[in-house]
């Protein structure tokens, strides 16, 4: 190996190595995309509906004829046989007296003398005689012993009462089901990614804040430390610094934490291995929603997934209906069969037949009647199941509206409260340096400020987590990342 090539293999190995340790760096969209890839629960409903678009195509067989070809070989204790011998027995012994009176006839005639009994007799045994061997045996072998069977037969439906119709609507319905049972899975996949995704962000925003904490509780202990130096403030002043500083340490080792948990929750989400790393860099900014109540509402009614399977539930209950009024319908249908072994036949059995046969039930105990009742009633509870699920779905974007409204207000109270609590912790600061004020004074303050920062994230986490669950009861989570991109523009 020359030594071109080696360096060429040790400056890969190179380049590779931080590749390999890099993170993956994701954006809320790159989380919903990788989530719906990924996600088992949709690739399970993704097999199931391409299980009913299968079936779906098997719906069309109905309507076309179903063709067979049948064999077999067959052996019989005795093979099936004709015997007319009575009848043979019986034209012969009426042939040999026939002969006979003509044969004493023609001896009146020749010798003025009939025929004696022994003649009779005599006669009537030559004449029995030679009819017997000329008249072959009325015997034959209508199917031998042993012998093959073959044919095609064919059966096309011409009339089955709706049946086969109602069955292909069925199976559509089932198909469209599939799909928007998708649908709904991957709407609650979409929904957790992005609570997962807006979890890390806030979780990051807060550990930001607890370290911003931190470090002016340090500034302030500083601050004490060198006053107290100076004999300007009391040792006290300085043990509440520490205290301070400890506790902000405590909460910032507490949030981060949290954020770890955040990170496997999204991992999860997005189908990775724990080990595997992953990172955000992003912040809650707030962007305002512009839809209103009224075109949210109408949204659902046309999105929901809930209320479009229960208006394919309704429709399946429909075909269901017309399923049993067939019953009282006759059904017709075409038949023809066709023997491949024609020398094996009978001559009681035909080589090939054609028909059309119909046949409608008269009385079956009402039990065909009772069936098309309970499917009517089952049309109806449909129905009503319908009707209460419109019911709660717009009562659930209603109350997603509210808590979207809610957070939206406490946001916007946020901003006076830190631009005072800012204010606050300035004057204190100012009046801890020229020993008019005290530490304590100025740790209040910073956590007044501290607490009004963090009521502000939890007021923009909650208005984004109310949108997943707003846009989600309407049926399109996924809006929630175009008010997310606006934030980003």
């Amino acid at each position: 190996m020359t030594r071109t090539k080696i360096k060429l293999i040790l400056l890969s190995l190179i380049m590779f190595i931080p590749c390999s340790f890099a993170q993956q760096r994701v954006h809320m969209e790159d989380v919903i995309n990788i989530a719906l890839t990924n996600n088992d629960k949709i690739k399970q409903y993704n097999e199931k509906l391409k299980q009913k678009e299968f079936q779906d195509l098997e719906s069309w067989g109905n309507f076309l004829p179903v063709v067979n070809i049948t064999g077999s070989y067959n052996h019989m204790n005795d093979p099936i046989m004709m015997d007319l011998e009575p009848i043979r027995q019986a034209m012969i012994t009426l042939q040999a007296s026939n002969q006979v009176e003509f044969a004493n006839v023609y001896n009146i005639i020749q010798k003025n003398a009939p025929l004696t009994d022994a003649a009779r007799a005599q006669y009537y045994k030559t004449f029995f005689g030679q009819l017997d061997s000329k008249l072959p045996k009325f015997q034959s072998t209508l199917k031998k012993q042993d012998y093959k069977s073959a044919s095609f037969t064919a059966v096309q439906p011409i009339f089955m009462g709706g049946k086969l119709l109602a069955a292909k609507n069925y199976s559509q319905d089932e198909k469209l089901s599939a799909d928007i049972e998708l649908t709904q899975i991957k709407n609650e996949i979409t929904a957790e990614a992005t609570t997962n995704y807006l979890n890390v962000v806030f979780l990051l925003d807060l550990v930001k804040t607890r370290e911003n904490v931190l470090a002016d509780v340090l500034k302030h202990r500083d601050k004490a430390k060198r006053l107290f130096a100076e004999g300007v403030i009391a040792n006290y002043n300085v043990l509440r610094a520490e205290v301070a500083v400890s506790e902000a340490e405590r909460n910032l080792l507490a949030d981060k934490n949290k954020l770890k948990v955040a990170y496997l929750a999204l991992k999860t989400t997005l189908g990775m291995e724990l080990s595997e790393n992953v990172s955000v860099e992003d912040t809650l900014v707030y962007t305002p929603m512009q839809d209103s109540l009224l075109n949210l509402e109408k949204t659902a009614s046309v999105k929901q997934p809930v209320l479009q399977l229960i208006s394919l539930k309704k429709d399946a209950a429909k075909q269901k209906f017309n399923v049993e009024r067939s019953n009282f319908l006759p059904t017709i249908a075409a038949f023809g069969k066709y023997e491949l072994y024609p020398q094996y036949l009978s001559m009681l059995e035909p080589r090939w037949i054609v028909g059309v046969q119909a046949s409608f039930n008269i009385f079956n105990g009402f039990k065909d009647y009772s069936k098309l009742q309970a499917a009517s009633h089952l049309e109806k509870e449909v129905q009503y199941i319908e009707l209460d699920a419109q019911r709660k779905i717009n009562l659930l974007v209603n109350k997603n509206y509210s808590d979207v409204i809610d957070s939206r207000d406490r946001y916007e109270k946020t901003n006076s409260s830190i631009s005072l609590a800012k204010e606050n912790l300035r004057l204190n600061e100012k009046r801890f340096e020229s020993g008019l004020g005290t530490s304590l004074e100025v740790i209040d303050a910073q956590l007044s400020l501290e607490k009004a920062n963090i009521d502000s994230k939890n007021a923009v986490y909650d208005y984004y987590k109310a949108l997943v669950q707003l846009y989600q009861s309407t049926g399109e989570p996924e809006t929630v990342l175009s008010i997310w991109k606006v934030k980003g523009n």
